[in-house]
């Protein structure tokens, strides 16, 4: 495809117009921005108003992004900034940039740093480790795997690791690339007949960040050309870094040498945070946007919206971006009103702790009252294990919460779960139970 940004942008509006729920957005929000640049994978748009810049950021990324994908056959990020912020360094971008296999950095957003990733329980480890691999490249902690749900901040940390690497060490050269990226550049360049420059320049990275690498599965020869990539870098002491949604075990249809390759160095999961940790989220989103919230709004946000880091952030930024449009204050009312398609009307979120042993008793063919009863046998008591389990991991739930729900004490809740965190590291069935109910979830 040979196609300039404003090509690949008319082409990629067409797509959204036809696939979008909602006209009114699309005429208000999206028709009349501008392609700024294609640096990398990065495609920045302008867009007239601040108000604009959040609500295309919060409802219609995803879908922009995706067609971006259908028009030039790439997996690119989309950067939206407002007419009169638009950075002197962006500039318009020759037709080969998006395919162009010469660059050695891609783009980290300086915006994802170690000092503005709001840490808690459910994510300390990952952090602490990601900041062993900047201080130290090569030298603790490699490869280290963060795997999570979308959403929880594995991309903002292995950024993070970057720009950290890039101020720390300023000679080394770092690779941040996507999977599909990877794999795409690599498709290119045997088409290309450039597989050797392909080669020299992935293996003379000095930092390899590599994000969503279950893309690599179902593509045999990718595997082959990462695994020699993989290696060559391990063995010269340079840093690895790879994100996904599963752990390494769990990547069904890459090879067993991939996987133990995946595996050799420091495995970290992401969890849910906890309450407090989505108050302090939402308290430095506010602050970002320089607007003043009651803690009793954020909190109602908070104890409502527990599913992902980023859809806690879009329910601010849809608050806040409507009370700029309305031209009103942000009481609990108006809230309540603008998030009502997201929080249901008595109050709870789409995912909570009834839907959750719901979807347990369905998939093992149990009762729900088996689950929060009392009999004590394998049958029922490892599926109320996993429900206790979930209620831990997708709501950030503690042990005494958990009770209530369970009608349990808190010694037994806190046994049952920690029971499953131990069995789900060696026994992969148990985990492909757990990942079936945790999408289905996600997906109601």
């Amino acid at each position: 495809m040979n196609m300039d940004i404003t090509e690949i942008w008319e082409k990629t509006l067409l797509s959204v117009k036809n696939n979008i729920n909602s006209s009114v957005g699309y005429n208000v929000h999206i028709k009349a921005s501008k392609p700024i640049s294609l640096i990398n994978s990065v495609f920045t748009i302008s867009v007239p108003t601040s108000i604009s810049k959040n609500m295309v950021e919060y409802r219609y990324k995803n879908l922009i992004e995706s067609s971006l994908e259908k028009t030039t056959g790439q997996k690119l990020s989309l950067e939206i900034v407002t007419e009169s912020n638009i950075p002197d360094q962006k500039r318009e971008s020759k037709k080969e940039d998006y395919l162009n296999t010469d660059t050695n950095f891609y783009s980290i957003n300086p915006k994802y740093t170690f000092e503005n990733f709001v840490v808690g329980s459910s994510n300390s480890v990952a952090y602490e480790a990601a900041k062993r691999s900047a201080e130290y490249p090569g030298k603790l902690d490699n490869p280290l795997f963060i795997y999570g749900n979308s959403g929880l901040g594995k991309t903002h940390l292995m950024y993070a690791i970057g720009n950290k690497v890039k101020e720390k060490y300023k000679d080394a050269k770092i690779i941040c690339v996507p999977c599909e990226k990877f794999t795409n550049e690599y498709i290119l360049a045997i088409r290309e007949k450039t597989t050797d420059k392909f080669r020299s320049k992935y293996r003379s990275a000095d930092v390899l960040l590599v994000d969503d690498v279950q893309f690599l599965e179902h593509k045999e020869a990718v595997q082959e050309e990462f695994f020699h990539t993989f290696n060559e870098l391990f063995s010269l002491g340079k840093q690895i870094v790879l994100t996904s949604d599963r752990r390494p075990s769990e990547l069904k249809t890459l090879t067993t040498r991939m996987k133990t390759r995946f595996g050799q160095g420091f495995t970290i999961d992401i969890s849910l945070p906890n309450y407090e940790t989505r108050i302090a989220i939402l308290q430095n989103k506010a602050l970002a946007h320089n607007v003043t919230i009651d803690e009793d709004i954020l909190g109602y946000i908070a104890d409502n919206i527990r599913s992902s880091i980023r859809e806690l952030e879009g329910a601010l930024l849809n608050v806040i971006s409507m009370s700029e449009i309305k031209q009103c204050p942000i009481t609990m009312e108006f809230v309540k009103n603008t998030l009502q398609s997201i929080i249901s009307d008595d109050g709870s979120s789409k995912i909570n702790p009834k839907s959750i042993i719901q979807k347990v008793s369905l998939y093992y063919n149990i009762s729900e009252n088996e689950i929060t009863g009392t009999i004590k046998t394998k049958e029922i008591a490892l599926p109320r294990q996993v429900a206790m389990y979930l209620c831990r991991k997708l709501l950030g739930m503690n042990d005494t919460s958990i009770s209530k729900e369970f009608s349990k004490d808190r010694t037994t809740v806190k046994h049952n779960i920690e029971k499953i965190e131990s069995e789900i590291k060696i026994n992969e069935s148990l985990n492909s139970d757990i990942t079936y109910i945790t999408r289905d979830l996600e997906s109601m």
